[in-house]
């Protein structure tokens, strides 16, 4: 079993325990081992034949046991007793909106239903709505994400693709059988779903190539094979294509395998194919049309073509231009390590500022912080700040918006802090005016500095709720707001088109990685190539100026 078929097992005993109304402790101890689980850089296997499964953060004696047994037996005799006690198909039905852990052991509890066709069937019969606290919203909700979910089930995240990608891409240079190889398609254009992974390499021996994929450890079926191409699937059921093509034409394939469709498209209408066939750069094709360098997280046919030829491509914010994460958890509230640790993977990052926002005190399930620890866990960063050379971690909180779009702390609780990120965790099915002013009267208030994962969404998983995106960024307009990208590849969210029109508006953006471990950190990258799709600069993402110009226009902004 991979690390992230372990952390799945454990990801999924947590929601079983949670529909049995179990210790939220427990259930927490199990969420936070599959967080640290998944994002491990070794393989848990040689984690154990090392003898450090005891080593890795969340990681106690009874989930080590259950690591070991996974790893040897390749299932967990715990987890199979869970589904005899509660049917595996009530964990499918909390993809959906608006259905959790409660509601799916009610709906099963009262109509006996336990799989997704079964709930739809009810849903369209309207008998849903006789259930306690459930009504036609229910069931609309149901059959949407019903649809939502048929819809993204043949997609992966880019957090899942990406490094896969990675890892084939690297598999066949290492192999030796090719000169050249580059990930192109969606993937190179950073999509937030893709439906597969696209290798483009160069080869005058397909042979060797077909030889090579056939022997890849990843490999689960190859399902088509031409003179250009391999057609297959990996594992996590994650479709792939290898591009083979004569090692003179790789650099010109590059550019037309990248997509997308409707920008390849119009550059074909204005003449693109008619420059000739091989070329040794794609800035260089571009300048043959008298065009700027367009990235390839810009390709999508929504007016780089036009800016390219009239010079108005932005220079696109770096991962290197990253100078600071304001989003992140430590021990103190859910996540896996502590400030201290946290610090140190920042300044490995090569950041020179992090803030700590723990979860605020309503909620509980991820031991979120009340007054008094919050003021604790600030002297403790005071502290740590004096020993600390030309690094500073700010003290923050991520803020609960409650139901009626007022603070989980008061004012004078926040006026101690650094950076105030207020953000939405519950109540999600408001109707979509509640919710928008839920948001607008947050952004009100000037203790707030950035809005967090603005939408709500978990890609694959969860629609963002009902708002009207518009009034809230004109609002955080008005208020000189920051909006968030969270950067897990789950979120993104604010997405790219949103990202785009608080640009144009001049609202300033944070990049941040709600990191809950180290590792976490890393996952700045997802946020990165988000922002670069929605047209971001350098100077539109606060977290890539220097800190004193961050905390001077935020006090700049409170006053």
């Amino acid at each position: 079993m991979t690390n992230r078929d372990v952390a799945r097992i454990f990801d999924r005993i947590a929601d079983l325990l949670q529909i049995k109304d179990e210790n939220p402790f427990k259930i927490r101890a199990y969420r936070k081992a599959a967080d640290s689980i998944y994002h491990l850089d070794e393989d848990l296997t040689y984690i154990q034949k090392s003898g450090r499964l005891g080593d890795i953060p969340a990681v106690g004696k009874a989930v080590q046991s259950k690591i070991e047994e996974m790893l040897e037996k390749g299932s967990c005799e715990y987890y199979e007793r869970l589904t005899h006690e509660v049917p595996e198909g009530l964990l499918d039905m909390l993809a959906l909106p608006g259905i959790g852990h409660k509601t799916a052991k009610l709906i099963y509890d009262e109509l006996g239903i336990d799989n997704l066709p079964d709930l739809l069937k009810a849903a369209r019969e309207k008998r849903i709505r006789t259930l306690p606290g459930m009504g036609a919203k229910t069931e609309y909700n149901i059959k949407k994400g019903m649809e939502m979910l048929k819809e993204a089930s043949a997609k992966s995240t880019l957090g899942l693709a990406l490094p896969l990608a990675e890892e084939l891409r690297d598999y066949l240079l290492n192999s030796r059988v090719v000169e050249e190889a580059a990930i192109t398609g969606s993937v190179r254009r950073g999509k937030p779903l893709v439906s597969d992974v696209d290798i483009l390499v160069s080869s005058c021996s397909f042979e060797a190539v077909h030889h090579a994929v056939s022997s890849y450890r990843r490999l689960e079926e190859i399902e088509s094979l031409g003179t250009d191409h391999i057609k297959g699937r990996l594992g996590y059921n994650l479709n792939f294509e290898i591009i083979i093509v004569p090692p003179a034409d790789f650099l010109s394939q590059l550019f037309w395998s990248t997509g997308s469709k409707e920008h390849i498209k119009e550059i074909r209408e204005l003449g693109g194919e008619e420059q000739g066939g091989a070329f040794f750069s794609e800035e260089a094709f571009y300048a043959s049309m008298d065009m700027q360098y367009i990235s390839p997280e810009l390709r999508e046919n929504r007016g780089e073509i036009e800016a390219a030829g009239k010079g108005e491509i932005p220079q696109l914010i770096e991962l290197s231009d990253i100078k600071g994460d304001l989003h992140t958890h430590s021990r103190w509230s859910d996540g896996a390590h502590e400030i201290e640790e946290m610090v140190q993977a920042a300044k490995d990052s090569g950041y020179s500022y992090l803030a700590i926002t723990e979860h605020s005190r309503s909620l509980p399930i991820s031991r979120g912080l009340n007054e008094e620890r919050l003021k604790a866990q600030g002297k403790v960063i005071e502290a740590l700040n004096v020993n600390l050379d030309e690094f500073r971690v700010l003290k923050g909180s991520e803020v609960d918006i409650l139901k009626d779009g007022s603070l989980d702390f008061d004012d004078d609780v926040l006026e101690d802090l650094d950076i105030v990120i207020g953000s939405v965790h519950s109540n999600f099915k408001l109707e979509r005016d509640k919710q928008t002013e839920r948001i607008i009267r947050a952004i009100k208030n000037e203790k707030v500095d950035i809005i967090g994962h603005l939408s709500g969404r978990l890609l694959n998983r969860r629609p963002g709720y009902e708002i009207d995106r518009d009034r809230i960024l004109e609002a955080a307009a008005r208020n000189q707001k920051i909006m968030e990208i969270n950067a897990h590849p789950d979120r993104l969210d604010i997405d790219e088109e949103t990202a785009k029109i608080a640009k144009d508006m001049g609202i300033k953006v944070a990049i941040n990685s709600d990191a809950h471990s180290k590792q976490d950190l890393k996952l700045m990258k997802y946020g990165v190539i988000n922002a670069r799709r929605g047209w971001l600069e350098p100077a539109d993402v606060v977290n890539s100026w220097e800190l004193v110009d961050l905390l001077d226009y935020i006090q700049k902004k409170q006053s």
